[in-house]
Order: C-alpha cells, then sequence, then structure tokens
C-alpha cells in the first residue's frame, strides 16, 4: 500500500461539524467512546487548530478560505457573489448540501429556530448556494449512493455539544452517521469529524479525524486548521484554492494506493540518503538495544523483515537478533529510544509508511512520532521525533536475500 502523494478523488466527503470542545475532551475521553473507535480506525490529527473564537467565523473560514471579516456570532451575515466551496462545486458539475439538524424548511434563513443555529450554517451565507442546497437533516438519505458529492451536517446546539454533554454528542454521532462511516470504508468515500474550535483557550486545539477507505489509520503530527482540510476537499475536486486555503498546505500523507511499498513477509534494508543503514549494533541479540544507523554493508543486522498487519501498519524483525523495531516503554514522547524487542505486536511496534519524495517516513502508530536518526554518522542512535520530512527521518527501501 503506497501512500500517494495527491489527494485522491471520493465519492463522497461528509463533514460533520461539533462545537467547542479541547482536543482533550474528546481524544482519549471516556466520554467520547465512538469518536475514539473512530480515530482508532482512521487518520487521528494530533495538532489541528481552530483558526480563531467565536464559532461563525471559523465556519466562515472552513467553508470559504476567510473569516470574510466576519468576527462575531452576529446573525445574518450575507455574502453577495463570494466564492465558496458550496459555488465550486456546483460550477465544476458536481454537487452540494448543507445538511442542519432543525432546519425548519428547505431554504430557511432565518437565525435560529428551536436549536436550529444559522451561524453553524455558513453556505447559507452565501448568495450563490442554491436555497434546495440548504435541507434539513432530517433529508439525509438512508441510501448513501444517493449523497453530493460533499455534504455538509451540522447538529443542533444540543448533539453538536454545545449546549449538551460530549457524551450526547458522541452518541448523536453513532446514531446518525455510524452508518456512513461504515459505509465509507468500502465505497470510496470519506467522512471528516472535526470542531470549530476548543473552548475558548488560547490554544484552540480541536479533534479532527478522518475514516474512509482509502485513509491510512494512525496518528498524524503535522499541524493542520479550518485551512488545510478545505484545501484538501478542493484538491481532491480539482478545484482552484480559495483565499487563504491557497498558501495552506493538502493533507496527502493519509491516502492509500494501490500496492504495498513492500511485500509482506520480504525482507529489506532501509537507508537515509547520506548512506548510513538502521542497524542493530554489533548485531546485538539483547531486548532493550537501541538501533543506530551505520554505514550500509548489507549484513543481516542491517536487513528488515517486513510483515504486514490488519490495519495496513507494518511490524520490522531484525533478520540477525529475530526482535522487532520498538518504542521503547510504549512512549508518546518526542526523543524516546527506538529499540529492539521480542515482538508483540502491540502498537508501539506497528509502523506506518509515508511518502516523502524518492523515500518514506517510518511512523509509529503508538505515538505519531517519526524514527529520527540523531546524525548522519555510524552509531548515531534512533529515537521518535515529530514527523518533519527531514533527510534524518527519510529512509529509502531496498529488498535484500
Amino acid at each position: 500500500m503506497t501512500v500517494v502523494s495527491a489527494v485522491f478523488r471520493p465519492d463522497h466527503v461528509v463533514v460533520v461539524v461539533f462545537e467547542n470542545k479541547d482536543y482533550s475532551d474528546i481524544i482519549g475521553s471516556p466520554n467520547a467512546p465512538y469518536i475514539n473507535s473512530l480515530a482508532s480506525q482512521g487518520a487521528k490529527f494530533t495538532q489541528s487548530f481552530g483558526r480563531t473564537h467565536p464559532s461563525q467565523p471559523n465556519y466562515i473560514a472552513l467553508f470559504s478560505g476567510t473569516r470574510q471579516g466576519v468576527a462575531d456570532d452576529s446573525c445574518p451575515v450575507n455574502f453577495t457573489n463570494t466564492a465558496n466551496l458550496g459555488s465550486q462545486l456546483l460550477a465544476a458539475g458536481l454537487t452540494f448540501k448543507g445538511y442542519s439538524e432543525g432546519l425548519p424548511s428547505t431554504g430557511y434563513t432565518g437565525c435560529s429556530s428551536g436549536r436550529y443555529q444559522r451561524k453553524h450554517a455558513p453556505w447559507v451565507d452565501f448568495d450563490n448556494v442554491p436555497a434546495a442546497s440548504n435541507v434539513p437533516f432530517s433529508t439525509f438519505p438512508t441510501d448513501y449512493t444517493k449523497l453530493p458529492t460533499v455534504s455538509f451536517v451540522t447538529p443542533d446546539m444540543c448533539n453538536d455539544m454545545h449546549d449538551c454533554s460530549v457524551s450526547t454528542g458522541d452518541t448523536w454521532l453513532q446514531n446518525k452517521l455510524g452508518g456512513y462511516a461504515q459505509w465509507a470504508k468500502t465505497h470510496n468515500s470519506l467522512l471528516i469529524v472535526t470542531f470549530d474550535e476548543d473552548n475558548f483557550s488560547s490554544v484552540n486545539q480541536i479533534a479532527t479525524i478522518f475514516v474512509g477507505e482509502k485513509v491510512l489509520p494512525g496518528s498524524y503530527p503535522e499541524q493542520i486548521n479550518h485551512y488545510n482540510v478545505l484545501r484538501t476537499i478542493e484538491d481532491a475536486y480539482g478545484l482552484t484554492p480559495l483565499n487563504n486555503a491557497g498558501t495552506a498546505n493538502p493533507i496527502t500523507d493519509v491516502w492509500t494506493g494501490g500496492s504495498d511499498p513492500v511485500v509482506s513477509g520480504r525482507t529489506y534494508s532501509l537507508r537515509l540518503s547520506s548512506g548510513e543503514a538502521m542497524d542493530d549494533p554489533n548485531s546485538s541479540t539483547a531486548a532493550g538495544t537501541q538501533l543506530v544507523v551505520w554505514d550500509a554493508h548489507g549484513g543481516s543486522n542491517q536487513s528488515w523483515v517486513f510483515t504486514r498487519n490488519s490495519d495496513a501498519t507494518y511490524a520490522m524483525k531484525n533478520a540477525a537478533s529475530g526482535l522487532c523495531a520498538d518504542v521503547s516503554g510504549s512512549s508518546t514522547e518526542a526523543g524516546a529510544e527506538v529499540i529492539q524487542w521480542p515482538c508483540t505486536g502491540n502498537d508501539n511496534q506497528r509502523w506506518s509508511l509515508v511518502a516523502r519524495g524518492s523515500g518514506h517516513s517510518l511512523i509509529s502508530k503508538h505515538s505519531g512520532l517519526a524514527v529520527t536518526a540523531g546524525a548522519a554518522t555510524d552509531g548515531s542512535p534512533l529515537t521518535q521525533t515529530t514527523d518533519s520530512g527531514t533527510s534524518l527521518q527519510t529512509w529509502s527501501l531496498t529488498e535484500v536475500g
């Protein structure tokens, strides 16, 4: 399975936006078991951020690439002939709908109705998105093949976690979109779960998760925000990036291609561009030995047997020691040692191969961090650090034996 360098084109994308919760309120929380199950099935972004406070400008930013000068939740705001994701999709011959829970009728433009709030439905603000694209969530199809190309979903003020608990929103997501999430995994489609903002902190870190057939499961440490998500959707359909999305990087490292970069059960050497290879020093057979880089010589202590796991990650067993590459102590901290240890199949021994130019980063499923050499010199130890695509994190794989 090759991680491709461009965004794939899903048949359908559904974006659901929840409200005002810190990353730590969701990820790892016992109050959000379903969202955390999605995070384990898909791509979990560990450095995802809202753009501002309060809610409305975040929604507008996600939908149009800029806050359009909006700095508060005042309603109504109206934009004339202003480009946005919905208008882009329609102009390209594709389809868009915004599904709002509690919307009293199709095309409704009022600021509120019961627990519905227009400030969470940015497509209503743009006159080039037709009224027919602004629909109640009650019309969300149960036959998912009838979904538009891109859908935005906004739960009401209770189910979006704004006025009610995290567990309320988590249960709502499972009940209302759990079927789509599983369907997307076998029908070339994508579910994006995100939040508008955190709970008004200066950090503004939020949970963002991608789930779908072409999504490589794992934790992804790159910093993203609403503009990166918008840019990714635009790139998927060949649309010109809008406003700040034009300078935001699309998310490209979470997609799977059609073939494996390695063949499960075969043996490979892993080398930096400088020529040093991943090495079990002195062919040690001791559990806990920290791995290093050393001038490539083709020995068995520089040979690694790759075994593909069911979650599309790999175990890497050293051919000399019979031990597996492992994050010491199951640490999630940058700087933790990469060692060899008896093979357990645990997440700290599961590695994703993420394409980086002519090579790959090795990303720990457990921590989301990359195997990194301290320097391109003999004996330099391997640790895990934030994946930034440097030459000390980029490995070429060559089959040996």
